[in-house]
């Protein structure tokens, strides 16, 4: 399906189920009925996974306010209100704000930061590579420290395999549908509805950077529907005083994906003065960075730089695609990486 010039400010994807190709796993080792294992979905032990060396940038760069918890009741900045059929953004700690550096040349650099999660920052290289600073920075309440949140020589083998499976796999996927923007500006509310399954989204841009400007986009559906929406490589994609967001109609947090391969040094994603709850955000580029400047909800951030500011959130980490697992079984299961914590939010 092609929808060209989009004038609907809702669009039901019902007529487009078709089984899973892929199969969404669960996010810790276990098994599934009739005896399979389960593949462990390493990325949904983390809210940040920077891939990058430090050649480029910090891998994973943040400062001000909290990852893991979310103690705001509301948005400080001027953005679009959410819908009525908006899924509340939860408040708390979640308890979910871990961060991996995959790359044994990768660091963070973290100020005035609040962390909350199991492990804290988990590097592949040795600490003293890896940090490059965590100035006026708690985790889990009391200041961090190589002995308190911080982890060096971290065995992320697994993950880092993942990541390059999934790299591969999902721009191989066939697409549902293709939503047409010509000047590659988002110009209206939408509501995406979803079938159950899983729906590939392209968009296309007709070479220009995509552009969603003081509007919400929600994703609804089922808690069985999944959607991965992949952004041209030509296009960046810029989020400003707008809402990327799931509905209360049973989809679950974490069973949207965006993702962005492009083979440059851009910012790929780049988010001002958003709400993103539900929803994660995949750059599996060599170079391209993600930026977020005053972001408020729930997501995960996947790249080789990420640069937060001003930020409070907790993790949905995607279920991720495996389609090895798939093959055996013929059949899709979901399960919310944030569930899979023992934490709870108000």
């Amino acid at each position: 399906m092609r929808c060209s010039d989009i004038t609907s400010s809702n669009i039901v994807l019902g007529a487009f189920r078709r089984t899973l190709r892929v199969v969404f796993v669960i996010a810790l080792v276990g098994t599934f009925p009739g005896g399979a294992s389960a593949i462990p979905n390493y990325a949904a032990e983390y809210l940040l996974i920077g891939t990058g060396p430090q050649s480029t940038a910090v891998a994973a760069h943040s400062s001000n306010w909290e990852l893991g918890r979310n103690s705001a009741t509301g948005p400080w900045f001027t953005t679009e209100t959410l819908p009525g059929n908006a899924l509340p953004v939860a408040t708390g700690i979640g308890g979910n704000g871990d961060t991996a550096i995959t790359h044994s040349n990768g660091s963070f650099d973290f100020s005035n930061m609040d962390v909350w999660g199991d492990s804290g920052v988990d590097c592949a290289g040795t600490t003293g590579n890896c940090d490059s600073g965590h100035s006026d920075t708690d985790y889990n309440g009391n200041p961090m420290s190589n002995s308190n949140g911080i982890q060096g020589g971290v065995d992320l083998s697994g993950l880092t395999a993942q990541l390059a499976e999934v790299a591969t796999d999902i721009p191989a996927l066939p697409a549902d549908i293709n939503l047409d923007f010509n000047d590659g500006k988002w110009s209206t509310d939408l509501v995406i509805t979803l079938a159950l399954g899983l729906t590939v989204i392209d968009i296309d841009t007709h070479g220009n950077d995509l552009l969603l400007e003081e509007n919400n986009l929600l994703f609804d559906g089922p808690s069985g529907a999944f959607a991965i929406v992949r952004v041209p490589d030509e296009a960046n994609f810029t989020v400003t005083q707008s809402n990327i967001i799931v509905g209360n109609g049973g989809i679950g947090l974490g069973n949207v994906l965006f993702y962005s391969d492009r083979p440059d040094s851009d910012q790929h994603f780049n988010f001002n003065n958003t709400i993103l709850n539900g929803v994660a955000f995949w750059d599996l580029s060599e170079q391209g960075s993600t930026h977020l400047s005053n972001a408020y909800g729930c997501t995960q951030l996947v790249g080789s730089k990420l640069d937060l500011n001003d930020v409070r959130l907790n993790s949905c980490a995607t279920a991720v695609p495996e389609p090895s697992t798939a093959l055996l079984l013929g059949l899709g299961f979901g399960l919310v990486g944030m569930g899979a914590r023992r934490h709870s939010l108000d």
